[in-house]
């Protein structure tokens, strides 16, 4: 369930405490502030030159932030989230780590089965993420896996008569990163059609899926 945030532009900026992006010709600045004993992620476009805040940063941010409101209450992402401005998106900060600093032997299985449920989560919604990975977005807190970034999330599902296809087509790219840490960390979850995708994958690419 989504939770109200009080947390303003204003506040964000006057509580900002560490920068961890300074945005480059068509990025967004991104820096953590503090509100209520709590940190937050901030994806900024409002100090940047017109064309970027308003050709890039409004669609950008109205992306992201319409991602978050849909997928309230899906298991495995950010409870609290939101746009501070036009240009601007607030996210809670999860302190964990991302899966990639997990070892073979670890609680993969688990994880694993977690991970498969938010996917899934979001395919029944109609919604692909298009941007997992496990180096960078997808994180362990406390036992508990998170889905972070949405800014890539498609809505395929809005498309009339044909959304429910079109979503299980797309999301094949979210379930080619499911496949290949099945592959790697726990084959032994890996679905008679799981299988049958990841023989002819690795046929077709010189970087082979296969256990560490």
């Amino acid at each position: 369930m989504s939770v109200a945030l009080a947390l303003t532009y204003d506040e964000a900026i006057a509580n900002q405490e560490r920068v961890l992006i300074k945005g480059q010709l068509a990025k967004a600045d991104v820096f953590i502030t503090v509100s209520e004993g709590r940190r937050f992620i901030v994806k900024d476009y409002a100090r940047k030159g017109f064309w970027e805040r308003n050709c890039l940063g409004r669609v950008f941010i109205g992306r992201e932030a319409k991602a978050y409101a849909a997928l309230t209450g899906i298991e495995g992402l950010p409870e609290r989230s939101k746009r501070l401005s036009a240009f601007t998106f607030a996210i809670e900060y999860l302190e964990g780590r991302d899966l990639g600093s997990l070892r073979p032997g670890d609680e993969w299985d688990e994880v694993i089965r977690q991970f498969e449920r938010i996917m899934q989560g979001l395919h029944d919604r109609g919604w692909v993420h298009l941007d997992l990975h496990r180096r960078t977005n997808i994180l362990l807190v406390e036992g508990k896996v998170y889905v972070v970034d949405l800014a890539s999330a498609l809505h395929t599902g809005s498309l009339p008569l044909i959304g429910r296809g079109f979503t299980w087509l797309v999301g094949l790219a979210d379930r080619l990163s499911l496949i290949k840490m099945k592959a790697i960390f726990a084959p032994g979850l890996l679905t008679a059609q799981e299988r049958r995708i990841l023989v002819f994958r690795n046929l077709c690419m010189p970087v082979k899926w296969r256990p560490d």
